[in-house]
């Protein structure tokens, strides 16, 4: 702020001067979380709903890849969460206009977009945090002498290695770039991170680096990963330390990793023209709600291209035709694949989740709506199913998490969340947190008659 002051003050006034100083002056409407290895930088607005959630990740990736990085870092990581996306990219280049990227990391500062910072279901946001956190190390570890495809590429493959729901699917302008043969070589790959000669190379380049990463991992083992990055750190080039640790010229591991690759892909990328066709015929039934034709179509495309989860894709094509058919069971199943392959529409997986519950599957369901807590937290009716069913499973513990983040918003029924804190605080034995609980239940509505019993019953156990 000092340095900035002095630049605007001097008559330096640019836009990214400006909109920097005006970025620390919003900073007084964030709130600063710290432990001993985390700095937690929240909106105030939205500090008590995210700050469990986050806070849980957040720890959870530091524990992992120390241990799985071998590496220990010197001081606390610092993370920042901005509801307002614009802000995040002032925060990132000085200037608004950042189109798709969610999180960036400066050295031990990460910065990311909020789950409000997007439209639900746009993206992973625990996914993106331990993207970010792994670059954290990767940097750390070769004092930021490290190719951009290497980085991209194993935080990408750290995606799915944290569950392999989390990473992105397979997208259509990788299956292209595949069908074209426009995937680089790995001795040039780093060209399609900072001198892309077509629109989605950058796009390609993340996708490839994160398979070029898993395919290692499968081929010569984690210790090799390890090597490389500190072969990265001593300024060695990629056909170096490909050379050193695999054992093979560049051009030799090209031709593994495309053999490797190919078989995963083959069955989408030659059929993407059909399943273009094929989908658009599918949306066509289904807008017109002729259901025993939406359903071949749809698994015909499923069978082609299981990686395609947005807009129109065919898990839902399938769930609402056989909804309309009245079959529950292969409804269920749909939406099931759909989670499982990485699905994020919230609406969706809330469907899910509640046929799953109705039938009796109530450890599956809390799994379904702790998916959607990892994609969006702003979901009233979500966090109380989940206390509910956690009540259910006597998940104390859980049941708190979710009837607070209720009542960390604006809830309907504000004296049923209080209630359902209450119930869930009884149960793990907290009866003066309990107490307080009711009371602030029957402040708000003074003939609540099941607050009433419960606090009867809570003076009996002090």
């Amino acid at each position: 702020r000092q340095q900035l002051e002095i630049c605007y003050n001097g008559g330096y006034q640019s836009p990214e001067t400006v909109n920097s100083l005006r970025l620390l002056d919003s900073y007084k409407d964030y709130v600063t979380f710290k432990t001993p290895t985390t700095i937690l930088r929240l909106a105030k607005k939205e500090a008590n709903l995210l700050r469990p959630y986050f806070q849980e990740q957040f720890e959870r990736a530091l524990v992992t890849y120390e241990k799985k990085y071998k590496f220990k870092l010197a001081r606390p990581v610092q993370l920042e969460v901005y509801p307002n996306h614009e802000d995040f990219a002032v925060r990132t280049v000085s200037m608004p206009g950042l189109g798709g990227i969610l999180g960036v990391t400066f050295g031990y500062d990460v910065a990311m977009d909020s789950p409000s910072g997007r439209k639900p279901g746009q993206w992973h946001w625990a996914s993106t945090m331990w993207h970010e956190l792994s670059h954290v190390y990767v940097l750390e570890m070769t004092n930021h002498r490290v190719p951009r495809w290497f980085t991209e590429g194993l935080a990408v493959y750290e995606e799915t290695a944290a569950s392999p729901d989390w990473g992105d699917r397979l997208d259509h302008e990788s299956i292209m770039a595949i069908k074209q043969n426009k995937l680089l070589p790995v001795a040039d790959i780093d060209r399609g991170f900072v001198h892309p000669t077509y629109p989605s190379q950058v796009i390609v380049s993340y996708f490839q680096g994160g398979k070029i990463c898993t395919f290692i991992v499968q081929k010569w083992g984690w210790e090799k990963i390890l090597a490389m990055i500190h072969d990265f750190g001593e300024n060695r080039t990629t056909p170096e330390v490909i050379e050193k640790e695999l054992g093979v010229k560049p051009e030799e591991f090209d031709k593994q990793f495309m053999a490797w690759l190919e078989p995963q892909v083959k069955n989408t990328v030659d059929h993407i023209d059909d399943w273009t066709k094929t989908i658009r015929a599918a949306n066509e039934d289904f807008k017109a709600k002729k259901w025993d034709d939406v359903i071949p179509k749809a698994e015909q495309a499923l069978a082609w291209y299981p990686d395609y989860v947005e807009l129109g894709n065919p898990y839902e094509f399938l769930s609402v035709a056989w909804k309309e058919k009245g079959d529950k069971a292969k409804e269920t199943q749909a939406l099931e694949q759909y989670s499982k392959i990485g699905g994020r529409d919230p609406d969706l997986l809330k469907v899910l989740a509640n046929l799953q519950n109705d039938a009796g599957h109530k450890k599956e369901a809390a799994a379904t709506l702790e998916r959607l807590n990892l994609i969006y937290l702003e979901d009233e009716a979500a966090h109380q199913k989940l206390g509910d069913i956690y009540m259910d499973l006597s998940n104390g513990a859980g049941a708190s998490r979710e009837y607070t983040a209720v009542l960390s918003g604006k809830p309907v029924d504000v004296a049923g969340a209080h209630f359902g804190l209450a119930r869930a605080l009884m149960l793990q034995n907290k009866i003066g947190d309990a107490r307080e609980e009711v009371i602030s239940a029957l402040e708000v509505a003074p003939g609540f008659k099941p607050a009433q019993k419960l606090l009867l019953e809570l003076s009996g156990k002090e």
